[in-house]
């Protein structure tokens, strides 16, 4: 079997997301923080949606025999930390509470799949809107009541979601952890080439 091709439009898009914060980056450099070795939103649990999922997943696989091994390990504490510390229902401000590390960071604070990253982890540092409240990295310096340029997270969402129904039939509506993800278990995973 092939490897998963992401779609263009999930290409494109990531081009925006990336283009959109590099853009925010230069017009507030004071605010935007985000810099090599920090690892803030590396710490904020977060679902995938199916094309991310499949993306990250193949991203997995293809990481060293060693460097799985270590993410699987991280995944262990991972699982134990995301019971005790999510709250159940896990609403979007509940989970900007939470702290848990990324199965996918690495002991020097490195993110093994950087390039391949979910959406969540490429506009972190930049100002949220998510179901109409506003949301900012703690580390950024956006000070609260002035007006910045805002990812609205509901149309980020929504655009994953169609991708994702073109993927597989009710895909749009699935969300898929970070467990699922590295374990291979989630709705879809059978479109990844099955080799290591």
């Amino acid at each position: 079997m092939a490897a998963f091709r992401p779609p263009r439009e999930f290409e494109a898009l990531l081009q925006e997301l990336e283009k959109n914060f590099e853009n925010v980056k230069r017009r507030y450099p004071k605010e935007v923080r985000c810099r090599k070795g920090c690892h803030e939103c590396c710490l904020a649990p977060f679902d995938l949606s199916l094309v991310e999922a499949l993306y990250l997943a193949q991203a997995f696989r293809r990481l060293p025999r060693r460097d799985r091994r270590e993410v699987e390990r991280r995944l262990q504490k991972y699982e134990k930390d995301w019971e005790k510390k999510v709250p159940k229902p896990a609403t979007p401000f509940l989970l900007s509470t939470v702290k848990l590390s990324c199965p996918f960071l690495n002991e020097k604070g490195l993110c093994l799949v950087y390039d391949y990253r979910p959406v969540t982890c490429r506009v972190y540092g930049l100002p949220l809107e998510i179901q109409g409240e506003a949301y900012v990295c703690p580390r950024s310096g956006f000070e609260p009541g002035k007006t910045y340029p805002t990812v609205l997270w509901g149309e980020v969402l929504q655009r994953l979601a169609e991708i994702s129904e073109k993927i597989l039939p009710r895909g749009g509506n699935l969300r898929v952890s970070l467990i699922g993800v590295i374990r291979g278990q989630f709705p879809g995973v059978h479109l990844l080439s099955d080799t290591f």
